[in-house]
């Protein structure tokens, strides 16, 4: 499946409902090859800068990390190798909550989504190997992010992750402007 027949079903992937109270910033098409990595980084980057600029800049580093070991993903282990996939960017609206998430808070969070056309091994699943060479970019997923899962409409998949848009602020106990212990 290359070219147009491959765009007809990321698109179809991608006009799937998934989530409900989200401002989408952008899709960008990405041919699958690793030079996509860099592009999508730059890409998020941008998009953020211009329709997110309240994100902080720890918080942008965060998503082109993980959007990074997404496209790294698809690009290794899916049918989109040297094919296309779709990076999608969204946050949601302070005080709505998507439809597949629980965010107690009802902070602003931002999505980004990697669609690809599918693999023929199973689901994304976490390796736990210490001494492995590789096998450790769900693991920061996992670790950096607020959740994270994966959506299958055949015949490809979405994987996406979630980040609070501003992060939780850091306890008074813990802050190292003020002293620490009762004055």
């Amino acid at each position: 499946m290359r070219g147009g027949t491959e765009v007809e079903a990321l698109s179809s992937l991608l006009m799937t409902p998934r989530w409900r109270g989200v401002r989408w910033m952008g899709t960008r098409l990405l041919d699958g090859v690793p030079a996509s990595v860099g592009a999508a980084r730059t890409w998020v980057t941008v998009r953020l800068g211009v329709d997110a600029p309240h994100v902080p800049p720890d918080t942008v580093h965060t998503i082109k990390l993980l959007t990074s070991e997404l496209v790294t993903n698809a690009i290794t282990h899916s049918r989109s190798r040297d094919g296309l996939l779709f990076v999608r960017l969204g946050v949601s609206r302070p005080g709505r909550e998507p439809e597949v998430h629980v965010n107690p808070g009802r902070e602003a969070v931002v999505h980004v989504e990697v669609l690809d056309v599918g693999s023929d091994g199973g689901h994304p699943v976490l390796r736990v190997d210490p001494d492995g060479e590789s096998g450790r970019g769900l693991l920061l997923v996992e670790a950096l992010s607020l959740r994270w899962g994966t959506a299958d409409a055949e015949p490809g998949r979405a994987v996406w992750f979630q980040v609070l848009a501003s992060p939780p602020p850091t306890p008074l106990s813990k802050r190292p402007d003020l002293p620490s212990g009762r004055t």
